[in-house]
């Protein structure tokens, strides 16, 4: 990696875009050609946003079940950025509507289907992602970090903004310089080849282009870092097979919501060779929202860094992984290295001293200072 010129924190664009017909958007997004699934035929299993903000595809949805899109909390509906209808598909929506997969859904689809896809709706679909060109003005730290915090699906707020300020500040207290955006265009391969890691912070929604999406998958595989905290692990769906599988490595399925939302758990550190649990308990308590997964990534051979005691919480019946359900965990990837940390929803977490020691352990190990367990 190259590390020559000094750091000035770069914080890129504000999370929130605005609505979809503003002019500098609209000219933006008319620029990009490679915006994921621009040219897809409309259909219930795209992000039900692509869907539900086209007047044509809006009309049939509400023909076919009257009133249910107008009943929708005004935040899954959110016409501007961030959106949780971007991360979840039409049919997940319609799903906890308590609409059934009958008849009625199948002439929805056929109707959707024959729908044309126009420039206008190519447009709509890209203005949500990032063309204009991003640079960094770095410094000679020997380790360059980047905090890559843009939203489009669910923003975790002021969580996002703590996580940002205790990083930097860790990484600025281990020598490492620190840079941070809220742009997709910030990856391109010349920028990328400049850090060490890139921390995905409680990223939610897809937020790369196609081009972006490549030069962040040739940085990893020719030995990159990448650390993703909580959110950019908590998409229902996701849209880029290689992220959920392959970097990431798992699927979340939800965590407990009521009175069970924020709940004490016992962690358990199960693994020390890679040295991210180094100077932490063999066990230990906090409290935070839990994430479960469809399946483990210990049966990937995965190194698990900690895993969650479900005996000291309730996850409910529908969230149970057992025994073997890890928070966070480490692999390679290529001659890159991965790591994932499902802790971080609420922003005390960030200042809790096993959290923080967690923390800098990790980005030491992701920007190759730690044990070489990936070469």
């Amino acid at each position: 990696m190259t590390k020559n010129k000094m750091l000035k924190p770069v914080m890129a664009a504000t999370l929130s875009l605005g609505a979809l017909l503003v002019s500098g958007h609209a000219a933006a997004s008319e620029a990009l050609t490679d915006c994921s699934l621009r040219d897809v035929p409309f259909s219930s299993s795209l992000p039900a946003y692509d869907v539900v903000m086209r007047p044509k595809a809006r009309a049939i949805v509400d023909k076919h079940y009257p009133g249910v899109l107008a009943a929708m909390p005004a935040w899954i509906l959110s016409e501007s950025m961030p959106s949780f209808s971007t991360l979840i598909t039409l049919d997940q929506m319609l799903a906890r509507a308590g609409i059934e997969d009958d008849d009625t859904a199948a002439a929805m689809r056929k109707e959707l289907s024959a729908l044309p896809v126009t420039r206008e709706d190519k447009i709509a679909r890209c203005a949500r992602f990032d063309a204009d060109p991003v640079q960094f003005d770095l410094g000679d730290e020997p380790v360059q970090v980047l905090i890559y915090q843009k939203i489009n699906g669910y923003d975790h707020g002021d969580s996002v903004t703590t996580a940002t300020e205790n990083l930097t500040k860790l990484a600025r207290e281990m020598g490492y310089g620190v840079s941070v955006s809220a742009k997709g265009s910030a990856f391109t391969p010349d920028n990328l080849a400049e850090f060490d890691v890139v921390i995905w912070n409680n990223v939610s929604g897809d937020t790369l282009t196609l081009s972006q999406r490549k030069a962040f998958e040739d940085y990893m595989n020719n030995g990159g870092g990448f650390l993703g905290i909580h959110a950019s692990g908590g998409d229902s769906v996701y849209f880029w097979d290689w992220y959920r599988d392959v970097l990431v490595g798992a699927q979340f399925i939800g965590h407990p919501l009521g009175d069970n939302w924020f709940q004490d758990a016992s962690l358990d550190v199960t693994h020390h060779d890679t040295g991210v649990a180094e100077g932490i308990p063999s066990r230990w308590v906090l409290n935070d929202e839990w994430y479960s997964f469809s399946d483990s990534v210990s049966g990937k051979g995965y190194d698990i860094v900690m895993s969650i005691d479900e005996s000291t919480y309730t996850p409910g019946k529908e969230l149970e992984m057992g025994e073997d359900h890890p928070l966070v965990w480490t692999h390679c990837v290529g001659k890159g290295r991965a790591m994932y940390s499902a802790i971080g929803h609420r922003k005390e977490v960030y200042n809790a001293p096993h959290n923080i020691t967690l923390l800098k352990n990790e980005m030491k190990w992701a920007s190759g200072q730690g044990s070489d367990t990936c070469k």
